[in-house]
């Protein structure tokens, strides 16, 4: 008996033990961290930034494509405000708005260039067949490792009310209300204030919403019928995609390795 209530003060000491150091590190996690410096850009505006990187050490091969979208650093304009001015005026953008080796980039889409990504967008008729398309954008950030890029989220919601036409097919209105997941939009500008980079569609957590976890447009089509396997490498989508291509339906998912710009590096 002795023995026995010797071994359970043991264990509930060495739990105690547990309990404080756990404790401790977690007191220690949520302790804040000492502020780094702020550091003023070219156009005056402070922007608290995290300790220095050298990425070249992480990509020892070759830079990665993030890297040469840095630039020179210092964007000469407001990446916040033209980015809000951007996404307020979608659909109406001038095309000069986008440099000539502007890239898209999907979870299941990409990379497209524009002339790619115009073309498609032709072969659906989104406007017609939704109607109270609302892309709720909110959350702007500017990226601390680059300022050239902005970071917003958004949460489309929608209601399926006309014929929706894509490509050969054409789904008649359903009535369905799209409540699409909350998704991550990120917007790349060069020096000369165009937009050279977009990568949409990120989905924050797939279990939220009635899209089985798809955002933006494919959220739109899964809520009218049409539902795309809509998960990274999915083999099923893949073939799809490519017999698209080889039939010229639907427009293209991603672009011709030759026509994508060299400075594109990842597949």
């Amino acid at each position: 008996m002795l023995l026995y209530c010797q071994l359970v003060i043991f264990v509930v000491c060495i739990l105690c033990a547990a309990c404080l150091n756990f404790t401790t590190r977690v007191s220690a996690f949520n302790a804040p961290f000492p502020p780094q410096p702020r550091q003023p850009s070219k156009s005056g505006v402070y922007a608290q930034r995290p300790a220095p990187f050298d990425s070249s050490k992480a990509y020892p091969e070759s830079p990665h494509f993030f890297d040469y979208l840095k630039f020179d650093g210092e964007p000469s304009f407001d990446v916040l405000a033209k980015t809000r001015s951007y996404v307020a005026t979608r659909g109406s953008t001038d095309e000069s708005t986008f440099a000539p080796d502007y890239v898209l980039r999907g979870g299941v889409i990409g990379p497209l260039t524009r002339k790619d990504l115009r073309e498609t967008q032709a072969g659906f008729d989104l406007l017609s067949a939704f109607s109270e398309v609302e892309t709720n954008p909110f959350g702007y950030a500017v990226d601390p490792r680059n300022p050239y890029r902005c970071f917003f989220f958004e949460q489309w919601t929608a209601v399926h009310t006309g014929t929706l036409k894509a490509g050969p097919t054409e789904i008649e209105a359903t009535g369905n209300v799209m409540d699409g997941p909350v998704s991550v939009t990120s917007v790349h500008w060069n020096p000369d204030g165009q937009i050279v980079y977009e990568s949409v569609g990120n989905v924050v957590d797939r279990h939220e919403g009635n899209t089985a976890g798809k955002a933006a447009v494919f959220g739109l089509l899964h809520i009218a019928g049409l539902k795309l396997p809509g998960s990274p490498g999915s083999p099923v989508l893949r073939f799809q995609q490519r017999l698209g291509h080889l039939l010229g339906q639907g427009g293209r998912s991603f672009s011709r390795e030759q026509d994508v710009p060299r400075w594109w590096k990842s597949k």
